[in-house]
Formats: structure tokens, sequence, C-alpha cells
């Protein structure tokens, strides 16, 4: 019974956080010093970068329902114990201001402290973010404009094979 606190712990700040959009309840998962770091480019997403304190989480929150009319969210896998948890959740936002659904998966890792989340790391895929985000596809124009010299070189043949 024990060993599901910090798990239930988690899937409770996440369904606060993404499905609930219960900012209290979200934060008493949290501790008061809570650090949250979003791995995309800052420069694209300022609200995204390096995060601390109860504060910082309420205000991604603010962010989040003022952006998104929707979220919802999956998880895929979680594993934890009493200080980590790791989980892949697929997470399905509808923006405001274009009614633009996006499907983004994302890993996250959180280190745990007397039973509260102390550390939260998120990763997403950046490039399937923005495209999703502007619309635009991204990916097969560069490759299409670089030809060959994005793709990694073959495997060199080994020598004496024929």
């Amino acid at each position: 019974m024990v060993d599901e606190l910090p798990r239930q712990r988690v899937l409770n700040f996440l369904q606060a956080f993404y499905g609930g959009d219960d900012v209290a309840a979200a934060l008493r998962y949290c501790d008061d010093d809570i650090e949250s770091m979003v791995y995309l480019p800052v420069e694209l997403f300022p609200h995204l970068g390096p995060r601390r304190g109860k504060a910082a989480i309420a205000e991604l929150m603010e962010i989040h329902q003022a952006r998104y009319s929707a979220r919802r969210f999956e998880v895929k896998f979680l594993v934890a114990d009493e200080a980590r948890a790791a989980a892949i959740i697929d997470l399905t936002f509808i923006k405001r201001s274009d009614r633009r659904v996006l499907q983004l998966p994302s890993g996250n890792f959180f280190t745990l402290r007397r039973g509260l989340i102390v550390e939260l790391r998120s990763f997403f895929d950046t490039v399937d973010m923005i495209e999703q985000l502007s619309g635009k596809e991204l990916v097969g124009p560069l490759l299409r404009e670089t030809g060959a010299t994005l793709r990694p070189p073959l495997p060199a043949e080994p020598s004496g094979a024929r």
C-alpha cells in the first residue's frame, strides 16, 4: 500500500494539472519550493522555461487555461518509488485562438520528498510541437531543400564482403 502512494500522488497531480484545471488541487501535491523545467526553446516558449515555487506552477496552469479551451491526458506508462517517478503521457490540447487540436507525447520525470513533488522535468518533441502550433510542416521541406546532407551516412560495407 505504501508503494502505491507516490504513484497515486503523481496521478492526482496530473489529473489536477491537465485533466481538471484545478490549481489548488495540483498545488496540494507540490512542495512549496518545487522546481519545474520543460525542455523546449525558451525563445519560442518563454512560459515553459525553468520555474520555481508553487506560484510559478499556478501561473503556468493559468497560462494553459488561457491558451487552451480543453486539455486531456492519457498516462501510457508510469513507474514510481518513494523518491522518483517517470511517466509517458499523451496530451491533447485544443487552442482557443483557432480551435486547432494539438496531440503531444511527453516524457515526465518527478522527484518526490516527504510525499510531495519537489522537481518536475518534462520533455516534448520540439519540431512536432512547432509544426502543430503553426500548422506548417518543417521537416519535409527541410529534407527536400538539403537533400542527403541531413540524412545519416549509410553503414560502411565490411571489408572482404561481396
